[in-house]
């Protein structure tokens, strides 16, 4: 049904007038490898490479395939482009990789390094430090104008893990909000490598930046896996009162979680399902399933941009969550960046 009513309205994302999406603040060089074991051969999946550990392996052998532009708001910003948004990044983009992306670009400084070893059907991420670490609001407004991100159509404010002085961008929605209406998609990373209380942090700043005013509508995007980090520190079993029976349940953790943080939607978009749950409501979207996956590292950054982009045309949130679901199936079966054409094909009845 959803699949439906999307297809309906790709034709506005071509013909209709460009709405402005402003990603953020992150970006990274990424460099791929192949990774070989015993024997010499290639270890096609991540289960191999496990496996050989346990056996006592611990000489691997890393071949270089690859170096591509990276980092959740590069990757976020190429799906709104892709789209036919008008895209605007605003990360750490001081690399020739990064030099010629294909819309507005504002660097705050060098990108981080990322290998990322690759098997088959997965990829396994290592990140080095970048200075990003030492980000701040200062270094935002030193290259971009508020106005000029509070102006935009929505916001995707990506990689708060890494980048942890995000936390002072809400803080300055609150105090100084945008004029009209504005989406706030918030894909803050592997949460779950991040310690409860600091995570409890982002998620009252998330709050307050929504109650501050009606014009901010903060939108947290992420995985099932960080869903339960986010319940596990905003203590929502406690607070919101769910049952035992309930916890496994997707859609009751969305719910109990966006109700407990207070914000105006919590999305959990995974291998099955994209949910979603407002204060009036909550919704499920059925992925779509392409078969074996060519990538899966940046789905999820094309899933919120897509998000995004949705929201920013004013969809419901369910025909929002079938635009995300559709940019990252595409990018899973296909590994390219999907734009409305491709989204048109994907959702052709009897496809």
């Amino acid at each position: 049904m959803y699949s439906d009513e999307l297809r309906d309205r790709l034709d506005g994302l071509e013909t209709g007038a460009d709405r402005r999406v402003v990603s953020l603040p992150d970006g990274s060089v990424d460099r791929w490898y192949t990774l070989s074991g015993a024997g010499g051969d290639r270890l096609e999946v991540a289960d191999a490479f496990a496996d050989q550990l346990a056996d006592g392996g611990r000489a691997f052998s890393l071949e270089p395939t690859a170096v591509r532009p990276g980092g959740q708001a590069v990757n976020a910003a190429t799906q709104i482009h892709a789209l036919g948004e008008t895209a605007t990044l605003v990360g750490h983009l001081d690399h020739p990789v990064l030099s010629d992306l294909p819309f507005e670009t504002h660097s705050m400084g060098t990108p981080a390094t990322i290998r990322v070893v690759d098997f088959d059907a997965d990829e396994l991420l290592f990140s080095d430090p970048g200075p990003a670490e030492d980000w701040g609001l200062a270094d935002l407004l030193a290259v971009v104008d508020w106005d000029r991100l509070t102006g935009a159509h929505a916001l995707c404010c990506v990689n708060w893990v890494s980048v942890r002085g995000l936390t002072a961008v809400f803080d300055r929605l609150a105090s100084e909000p945008p004029a009209e209406s504005l989406p706030v998609v918030v894909d803050p990373g592997p949460i779950e490598t991040v310690e409860p209380a600091a995570l409890a942090t982002l998620l009252h700043a998330l709050s307050r930046a929504d109650s501050a005013t009606d014009s901010l509508e903060i939108v947290l995007s992420v995985n099932p896996t960080e869903l339960e980090a986010a319940a596990l520190a905003a203590d929502v079993s406690e607070r919101a009162g769910v049952a035992e029976s309930d916890r496994h349940s997707t859609r009751d953790r969305v719910a109990a979680l966006r109700s407990t943080i207070e914000i105006t939607a919590v999305v959990s978009h995974g291998a099955d399902a994209a949910v979603g749950a407002t204060e009036d409501d909550t919704v499920a979207v059925d992925m779509i399933d392409l078969g074996d996956p060519v990538q899966t590292t940046g789905a999820g950054d094309r899933f919120s941009a897509g998000l995004a982009c949705g929201l920013a045309r004013d969809w419901p949130l369910e025909t929002a969550l079938a635009l995300g679901n559709a940019c990252a199936a595409y990018f899973v079966g296909t590994g390219e960046t999907a734009d409305p054409a491709a989204l048109r094909s994907l959702l052709e009845p009897g496809d």
